[in-house]
């Protein structure tokens, strides 16, 4: 097909003119190395002696090498080694018509040359374009399903058995969940071992696919990085050999808003109820982190509140944690976790003593006695779990009632500890009360409010006249005050711990006075200046 094409454009002669086999050599030389050049051709001419003479560069491909490669032989075609006589313009008119057919073809050969690399060029970016096309549509699916298919994991007490039922609790975060246009995300608050983090997933289990539960650890986590670790935690379940994104491909947190909302459309599509949205909790796993947890609200303020692309939860890791949310009443729920009821306390006891303690060492009066020395000193779910533990190993009947004795003795020890430690200097503030009168108010104080009360307390009030964030922030200096009182910022509530840091303070405020002047300073009379 080459030799055809360039005997078209050369007519058959008996002999070729020097002149024209320089005008061919031209082209042969600038477009020996471009693709698309029927080289051959030239090759089935004869006239590749005339092409060692130019003495060109080699070329490469690309337009700007060709252009190169022109400039040499273009002058060479004039130089006097090519006309060595005198008479070199009558030369050049007597081979004119050759030079200037030569020419033609190397020109004709180039632009093709150009235009065929032109379209090679623009047809690989198209095909690149294309790839990137499918590779974003592609890993949108892949991350979408990764979403639909992540679960919440079952809570500890659920594997072992000994899950009690709250149904209030229960209720209230389920009937959330359901909205079909939340416009708002809810806060999970309580004191630590509440057990809120245990109720959540208990209810999101039911819920089957779409729940992403993320653990938050990094203190200085911005809100795009937020974004980015909910998509990871949705890739991470996923199998990871359907698709190279789940570990190869950067994530991107503008991705995430996206996703949930194809995400939302898909579960509807696949059969889910009308309104059906995807589950965000964000689990805050350390207090003190103000810059975090104001991050996390605004996040779940932009994806539940403001577009309800899902459905939102922040699971704070304590009470205290509540001062530092951002002050957006308006779009938070709250829903308080605190301690199990008595009834929830005796259900908790009989489940574990029938899953994990043999019938023959938890008998009906070792239960009953167990109860009885149990129950009234607390009923938070962590020291149960604590109480659980050490009654584990009993080896006998009596074995379990003994050891029950010997963790309430303990237990009682410690609240004691809490109390006293509590009252040494944890508060100390000079402000004014109602009548405009200044006073110290000390720990004991509050203390002395609770027990005459009998009840939670809302703070400020008159014979305890500091607001309930200042008094937060004070006791977090002390490890004992954290465990000898609960503060609900959210009602702006104080109270004992539990009913046996009420008897220790109860005791403690009853000894009679002693005699010197710490005592008197910490029962809230004004030393004298020194």
């Amino acid at each position: 097909m080459r030799r055809s094409l360039l005997k078209a454009l050369i007519p058959a002669a008996p002999q070729r003119p020097a002149s024209l086999v320089r005008g061919l050599g031209l082209g042969r030389v600038a477009l020996r190395h471009l693709p698309m050049v029927p080289c051959a051709a030239l090759h089935a001419t004869g006239i590749d002696s005339a092409l060692h003479s130019a003495r060109l560069r080699q070329a490469a491909s690309g337009p700007q090498r060709v252009l190169k490669s022109l400039r040499p032989a273009s002058l060479s075609l004039f130089s006097t080694k090519s006309f060595p006589t005198a008479g070199r313009f009558a030369q050049f008119v007597k081979d004119g018509p050759a030079y200037t057919f030569g020419l033609l073809c190397t020109g004709l050969a180039t632009g093709a040359s150009l235009a065929g690399w032109y379209y090679q060029q623009k047809e690989a970016a198209e095909t690149r374009q294309k790839t990137i096309e499918t590779s974003e549509v592609s890993r949108e699916q892949f991350e979408v399903q990764a979403i639909l298919a992540a679960r919440a994991p079952f809570p500890a007490a659920d594997k072992r058995e000994v899950y009690v039922q709250r149904d209030a609790l229960e209720e209230t975060l389920k009937s959330f969940l359901k909205l079909i246009d939340p416009r708002s995300y809810m806060v999970v608050v309580g004191p630590r071992g509440a057990g809120k983090s245990t109720l959540v997933l208990h209810v999101l289990t039911e819920l089957g696919g779409g729940v992403l539960i993320v653990p938050v650890e990094k203190p200085s986590a911005t809100v795009s990085e937020l974004k980015e670790l909910v998509l990871k935690v949705a890739l991470e379940q996923y199998p990871k050999t359907e698709s190279w994104y789940a570990t190869s491909t950067p994530l991107k947190d503008a991705n995430l808003a996206a996703r949930l909302e194809a995400a939302a459309r898909a579960g509807r599509e696949d059969g889910r109820e009308e309104g059906w949205l995807p589950t965000v909790a964000l689990e805050i796993t350390s207090s003190g982190n103000n810059r975090l947890i104001k991050n996390a609200c605004t996040l779940l303020k932009e994806l539940a509140a403001d577009n309800p692309l899902c459905h939102g939860l922040l699971v704070l890791s304590s009470s205290f944690a509540v001062a530092e949310l951002t002050d957006d009443r308006y779009r938070q729920l709250f829903l308080r976790v605190g301690q199990f009821s008595r009834d929830e306390a005796s259900a908790y006891l009989d489940a574990h003593f029938k899953a994990h303690v043999p019938g023959e060492i938890a008998t009906v009066a070792a239960v009953t006695a167990v109860k009885e020395r149990i129950l009234p000193l607390t009923t938070l779910p962590n020291a149960f779990d604590l109480l659980r533990q050490e009654l584990s190993n009993s080896t006998n009947e009596a074995d379990l009632v003994a050891r029950a004795e010997a963790w309430a003795s303990k237990f009682e020890a410690a609240a004691r500890t809490d109390v006293e430690g509590a009252g040494n200097s944890v508060l100390n503030i000079f402000i004014r009360d109602k009548t405009g009168k200044e006073r110290c108010f000390t720990t004991h104080d509050l203390m002395r409010e609770l027990l005459n009360t009998g009840a939670p307390v809302t703070l400020p009030r008159a014979t305890f006249n500091v607001p309930s964030d200042m008094f937060a922030t004070k006791i977090r200096t002390s490890d004992e005050a954290k465990a000898a009182f609960n503060v609900d910022l959210v009602s702006k509530t104080v109270d004992f711990a539990s009913a046996t840091h009420r008897k220790a303070a109860a005791e403690l405020l009853s000894l009679p006075p002693p005699t010197s002047s710490l005592w008197s300073w910490l029962s809230g009379r004004r030393m004298p200046d020194v």
